[in-house]
């Protein structure tokens, strides 16, 4: 595989070059998903992928280095349990979809509002912008698999920061996969058509498994950055998460899209957007 890679151009000999491996990798999966769901006449196939498509180029960049830090093990690990859960998750609804409705109502919804010419308009509009957000927000379990060595986790051993992390990823890790738990299943009881889950994790956030996500990589995030420093500037990763998450899509879409609806108001008043706090009552 090493020499294929090579023979493409790929210099395997440095981090960059690795870096570039698993970059490639998002973006020609998203292509051929792409170019399946032009025959599927959507792609919410996508879905399917999403989160699988935070651990493969980490599995990717784990096979090329071989990194033996325990802290590289650990963000591995992170990952893995992240993304697979993720992609689990969202490949049983994307099914569900296919055998209701046909697809994810929002990839419906692109392929009217972006015909004529949809072939080539999904393309840059909704496929290559989702490789761009994947990989920008794997930056530091990539990295972590790059440029975490025996040699820098001696210079920062595990401390601290190394356990804040860990912690992090726990506490997101919690939320994201409790919340889409009982969703799945408030969803499932007939009795819940027209309404709001607010119990459990969704008392007091709208997004519950909004905050789990952002929260997931910020301690995969500190642990990656515990056993070296150097990669600190990866942040980009989980700031561009949690910016994702709240202020462009995630959150504000969501809010947007049922903020007319007066019972869902009403969950908007008594609820924070994003923190699972009680809300504070002006």
């Amino acid at each position: 595989m090493s020499q294929f890679l090579m023979g493409l151009g790929f210099d395997l000999g440095t981090p960059w070059g690795i870096f570039w491996v698993c970059t490639a990798w998002t973006f020609l999966a998203v292509t051929v998903i792409w170019f399946i769901g032009l025959f599927q006449g959507n792609h919410s196939m996508m879905d399917g992928y999403y989160g699988f498509g935070y651990a493969i180029p980490v599995w990717i960049a784990y096979g090329l280095v071989r990194p033996t830090s325990l802290t590289a093990g650990i963000v591995l690990l992170m990952a893995s349990l992240h993304g697979c859960r993720l992609g689990f998750y969202l490949s049983k609804r994307w099914y569900g979809y296919r055998n209701t409705t046909g697809g994810d109502a929002r990839y419906l919804g692109f392929t009217k509002r972006l015909s004529p010419g949809y072939w080539w308009k999904s393309f840059f509009v909704v496929m290559e912008p989702q490789a761009i957000v994947i990989a920008l927000i794997g930056l530091p379990a990539v990295w972590a698999m790059i440029a975490i060595t025996p040699a820098t986790e001696a210079a920062s051993p595990i401390g601290c920061l190394t356990a804040l992390g860990m912690l992090v990823f726990g506490i997101g890790y919690y939320f994201e996969t409790v919340a889409d738990g009982q969703l799945q299943a408030f969803k499932a009881d007939p009795a819940n058509k027209g309404r709001y889950l607010r119990t459990g994790v969704w008392t007091h956030t709208r997004h519950p498994n909004y905050f789990g996500n952002a929260t997931v990589w910020w301690g995969i995030y500190l642990t990656a950055v515990s056993a070296n420093p150097g990669i600190w500037w990866t942040i980009v990763g989980p700031i561009f998460n949690t910016i994702m998450l709240t202020s462009v899509l995630g959150r504000a879409f969501q809010d947007k899209f049922m903020g007319s609806r007066p019972a869902y108001q009403k969950v908007i008043a008594e609820t924070n957007g994003f923190l699972p706090f009680l809300k504070t009552r002006r």
